[in-house]
C-alpha cells in the first residue's frame, strides 16, 4: 500500500532552552494526519507552547536552545526552511490576539502578511473575502481592531492565519483570555474548521470544550508524553485527568461518580449530548 505521509512528524524531539537546566520538551514524538483534529493537554509548564513552537519553526529560528530530534512540516525538516516558510503550511493562534494585531483596520490586518509574500492582488482580494465570511466579521473590514471586543480580535488574529491558506492550524489556549461569549465565538469558528476538514491541533486546558471536537488527545507532563489515543479513551479516563492536575469534562465527572455508587453508565459520556443521552437510558430503565 501507498504510505501516508504525516503532514507533521516530530521524532524524539528534546529541546532546552538557552540557560535552562531542564528540557522543556524530552525525547517527544508525534506524527499528525491531514484533517486530524488533535487535542493537547498538560498542566502549566507541561511544554504544550514549546511544543507548538517546534512545529511552527519559532523554535530553533527565533527562540535559542539545544534541539535534538527531527521535525518534519510537510516532508521537510524544519531546520531547513525559514519561520516564513513554515508559516505558509502551518498557521499559529496564541492566547493573547492582540499581541499580534499591529494594523490601523481589519483588512489590512489579513492582507499585510500577504502583500509580503508577493501574492497577486486579485488573489489577495479573493482571499480576504473569503476568510472574513468565515470568521464573519464582513460588515468590519474598516474599523480598527482597537474597537473590538476580546472575541472579534481573535477572530481576526485567525482570519489573518487562514488567510495565509496553511494546512495545519494550531490553536494555543486561543480562548482562555476570552470572556464566556468571545470564547463561544471563536469556538464556533473552530467548528466550522473542523467540519471543512481542516487539519487543527489545539492545546486548551477546557476539557468540555476538546470532548466536542478532538479526535484524538496527546497528554504532556513535564515535557514528555505520557499519553496518546482517541480522545473518548482519555477523556473519560477521570482519574487519571484528575491526577494530572486536569478539569475531566464535567458530564464525565458526574458519570463517574454514578458508577462509583453502582450506577453502570457505559461508554462513560464526555459530552452534554452524550450526557443525556446515557441519562435517558438509565431513567428508562433501558
Amino acid at each position: 500500500g501507498v504510505e501516508i505521509m504525516a503532514i507533521i512528524e516530530l521524532e524524539n524531539v528534546t529541546f532546552t532552552y538557552r540557560g535552562a537546566k531542564v528540557p522543556a520538551l524530552r525525547n517527544f514524538s508525534l506524527s499528525v494526519e491531514e484533517g486530524e483534529f488533535v487535542g493537547i493537554i498538560g498542566s502549566t509548564g507541561a511544554g504544550k507552547t514549546t511544543l507548538c513552537w517546534c512545529i511552527t519553526g519559532v523554535i530553533p529560528h527565533i527562540l535559542r536552545g539545544r534541539l535534538e530530534g527531527t521535525i518534519t512540516v510537510k516532508g521537510f525538516d524544519t531546520r531547513q526552511k525559514t519561520v516564513a516558510e513554515i508559516a505558509q503550511i502551518v498557521g499559529l493562534v496564541q492566547q493573547d490576539a492582540e499581541c499580534q494585531l499591529l494594523m490601523t483596520d481589519v483588512e489590512k490586518e489579513i492582507t499585510f502578511p500577504l502583500e509580503n509574500l508577493a501574492i497577486p492582488r486579485e488573489e489577495i482580494h479573493r482571499r480576504l473575502n473569503h476568510v472574513l465570511d468565515v470568521v464573519n466579521l464582513r460588515m468590519h473590514r474598516q474599523r480598527h481592531p482597537f474597537y473590538l471586543s476580546g472575541g472579534q480580535k481573535q477572530r481576526v488574529a485567525v482570519a489573518a492565519v487562514l488567510a495565509m491558506e496553511p494546512e495545519v492550524l494550531i490553536l494555543d489556549e486561543a480562548t482562555s483570555e476570552l470572556d464566556p461569549v468571545g470564547a463561544e465565538e471563536v469556538l464556533d469558528l473552530v467548528r466550522k474548521l473542523k467540519a471543512r476538514g481542516q487539519t487543527v491541533i489545539m492545546v486548551e486546558h477546557n476539557m468540555d470544550e476538546l470532548a466536542k471536537y478532538a479526535d484524538r488527545i496527546v497528554v504532556l507532563k513535564e515535557g514528555e508524553k505520557v499519553r496518546d489515543g482517541p480522545a473518548r479513551e482519555i477523556l473519560s479516563d477521570v482519574d487519571f485527568l484528575t491526577g494530572m492536575g486536569i478539569y475531566p469534562p464535567q458530564i464525565a465527572q458526574v458519570a463517574a461518580g454514578l458508577v462509583v455508587r453502582g450506577i453502570p453508565v457505559q461508554p462513560l459520556p464526555i459530552t452534554l449530548e452524550e450526557g443525556r443521552h446515557a441519562f435517558a437510558a438509565l431513567v428508562g430503565g433501558s
